[in-house]
């Protein structure tokens, strides 16, 4: 006998797969487009970046085992820079892309008259906006704080050896003033630095202030807490015979007549403050995790300002005014009014724009003190996500 027909599927199972077939088609589209436009513009940046500066990788190539080795390990961990910063922008250029790819083709018509709602259409894309706006946050507390040391050394100071000028830093534990003269990142190294005193330590013969050849950095070991090698020091003359000074319990300078690890004519100076921190390299702070830069605002060694607890508020507010940021563009090709895909791509630019200069403002009213950090963190997302979720309404409708 005949293999008996299969029978029609039911209406309701199509109706089902539709919209997943819906979601895999716009979900395919804006994968495809964030790569174009993430390789597109991470390209012409390594490319003008690697040809201004090419003279200085053919130098360093030399000493460092080849060009492409130098190139590699230069602008790998800067794409990750990279992404962080633009993820959000080349997120919403290809939800645009997506979207408009369906409206340039009479798609998003047909669908809107099969009777799928707007907000249905454009799942796929918030779903997706949400996935890169969680792996630029994970990247920003995992990836980018292992190689945050490599975002110090530009192409002019890719060993790290080269010399810059070094600005006072205060240690607010010790109440130490570091002063020097020029600085290197590679070696952690502080040239003929000049040590001022507080008036309570000036009375055990050390004098006004400890001058030395250089000042290593050091971390903590099992004969030192954290702190500073000093080298060559020539004042105080007698520092090797001098005694140790504490500062509230701890100790604050260590010689060689308490610690006979140390070489004549050699002090150690504890401190809380990185090398990172004291040469005024606001580095550590951009680069750093969460957790790091909230240990650092509880460290009494360092004057924090606004910039770090701002810093800090900003990181969780950031996943949110991403969110934000799509939320404003969608509508604009999915909204009530139809409009073309060069007038709404120029929308967007333009929404964009405002967008960035809002949060750029607002960040800015913390450094000016007009307002505190967390007021001026959150604010954006106060302006921005009311806004966000009016635009956004009649995709619900």
């Amino acid at each position: 006998m005949p293999p008996a027909p299969e029978p029609p599927s039911s209406p309701a199972g199509e109706s089902r797969q539709a919209p997943m077939l819906i979601d895999r088609y716009i979900t395919r589209a804006q994968v495809n487009a964030f790569m174009v436009v993430f390789v597109s513009l991470a390209g012409l940046y390594v490319v003008f970046d690697a040809f201004t500066n090419m003279d200085e990788f053919s130098e360093y190539a030399a000493q460092a085992g080849g060009l492409a080795r130098v190139l590699g390990s230069y602008y790998g961990v800067r794409l990750i820079w990279f992404f962080d910063a633009a993820s959000p922008v080349i997120t919403l250029a290809s939800a645009m892309f997506a979207l408009s790819w369906l409206e340039r083709h009479n798609e998003l018509t047909a669908l809107l008259a099969a009777g799928i709602a707007r907000w249905r259409i454009a799942r796929p894309t918030l779903v997706f906006a949400a996935i890169v706006s969680i792996a630029a946050a994970v990247s920003r507390e995992t990836v980018i704080p292992a190689v945050r040391q490599a975002f110090a050394r530009n192409a002019q100071d890719l060993a790290g050896d080269n010399r810059r000028p070094f600005a006072s830093c205060f240690d607010n534990a010790t109440e130490i003033l570091f002063r020097g003269g020029h600085f290197q990142a590679g070696p952690m190294r502080i040239e003929v630095p000049s040590l001022v005193l507080p008036k309570h330590f000036q009375g055990n013969d050390y004098g006004h202030q400890i001058d030395a050849a250089e000042a290593v950095w050091r971390p903590a070991g099992p004969d030192h807490p954290a702190g500073y090698l000093l080298s060559g020091v020539g004042e105080p003359a007698e520092i090797d015979s001098l005694p140790r000074l504490e500062s509230a319990g701890r100790p604050a300078v260590i010689t060689r007549a308490t610690a006979a690890w140390l070489e004549p004519r050699q002090c150690f100076v504890c401190s809380d403050v990185t090398f990172e921190q004291l040469c005024g390299d606001e580095n550590w702070s951009h680069y750093s995790a969460t957790p790091d830069l909230i240990a650092a605002l509880q460290n009494p060694a360092l004057g924090m300002g606004a910039k770090v607890p701002l810093r800090i508020h900003a990181r969780f507010t950031a996943p949110f005014l991403d969110m934000a940021l799509t939320l404003l563009g969608i509508p604009l090709v999915l909204g009530p009014i139809r409009r073309g895909v060069f007038v709404a791509v120029g929308q967007c630019v333009l929404m964009t724009i405002v967008f960035f200069l809002v949060v750029m403002g607002c960040h800015a009213l913390a450094g000016a003190d007009v307002l505190g950090p967390a007021a001026a963190a959150w604010l954006p997302l106060l302006i921005l996500g009311p806004l966000a979720a009016w635009r956004a309404q009649p995709m619900w409708q």
